[in-house]
């Protein structure tokens, strides 16, 4: 098991507290006031014709912020894929995923971003499938929806940044065989484990082929997440964008 992930995840309060980055915040004491200038020397420029006026390209308003992150598991080997996406102000990113305070139950909200290798046969005992799933999306998704003690929904298709994606809810109980944090639901590559967050959990999963690589974006939430968190995950991956993929 990579203790590194369960120590970014588990502590992603923490850990994105220091290593969250916005290019648009900073220290208040490190802010310059401007200068004063008297009214009287403003200078008004001459009116510019609409037709001729620049229109900047849009930018995150004060409410949110942008975040570049990493799809776990292509960082092993070879070019990292990566990608940026808009976050509300009151979440932060770390290196694979962002989170709203905290991923942990009652009322945590947190999603991660990864390749998916494969699956497990026993979640609490860490056995993985074998032979192990294949490499496509629906292969992925016929998967999820046998892992023990969930309850999955049916795949449904919809996009995230263009391209063809299938979403598919797992419900967590409120009790299991293991702790959550040892039901592990995947993993991104060898020792690379992804797990549940908590009981009651709803975990979501996105996932799509990007690159030539299947990713998938798991996201957790609880009852006393909030009146609609799925609105609040899809608004964020609709400001996905993957950097240099087609």
């Amino acid at each position: 098991m990579n203790s590194t992930l369960k120590l970014v995840f588990t502590a992603a309060a923490i850990v994105a507290s220091s290593t969250a980055c916005s290019p648009v915040t900073g220290a208040a004491s490190s802010l310059v006031s401007p200068t004063a200038v008297a009214l009287s020397s403003v200078v008004i420029p001459t009116a510019v014709a609409p037709s001729s006026a620049f229109i900047p390209s849009p930018e995150p308003s004060s409410s949110q912020h942008a975040a570049r992150l990493t799809v776990a598991g292509t960082d092993v080997t070879g070019s990292p894929l990566l990608l940026t996406v808009t976050l509300p102000s009151d979440w932060e990113s770390f290196q694979f995923g962002a989170n709203r305070g905290t991923s942990s139950p009652p009322s945590g909200m947190a999603f991660i971003v990864s390749t998916v290798d494969n699956t497990f046969k026993d979640p609490c005992a860490h056995v993985q499938r074998s032979p192990r799933i294949g490499s496509t999306v629906d292969a992925l998704a016929t998967a999820l929806g046998e892992v023990p003690n969930t309850t999955a929904t049916k795949p449904v298709q919809t996009t995230i940044a263009g391209h063809q994606a299938t979403y598919i809810e797992l419900a967590i109980p409120a009790s299991l065989p293991c702790q959550p944090s040892d039901f592990y639901l995947w993993q991104d590559s060898p020792d690379g484990d992804w797990w549940v967050q908590g009981l009651n959990e709803t975990a979501r999963v996105w996932i799509l082929e990007v690159g030539g690589q299947r990713v998938a974006f798991l996201a957790h939430s609880y009852p006393g997440s909030g009146d609609d968190p799925k609105a609040v995950f899809q608004k964020i991956l609709d400001t996905v964008v993957f950097e240099g993929a087609s």
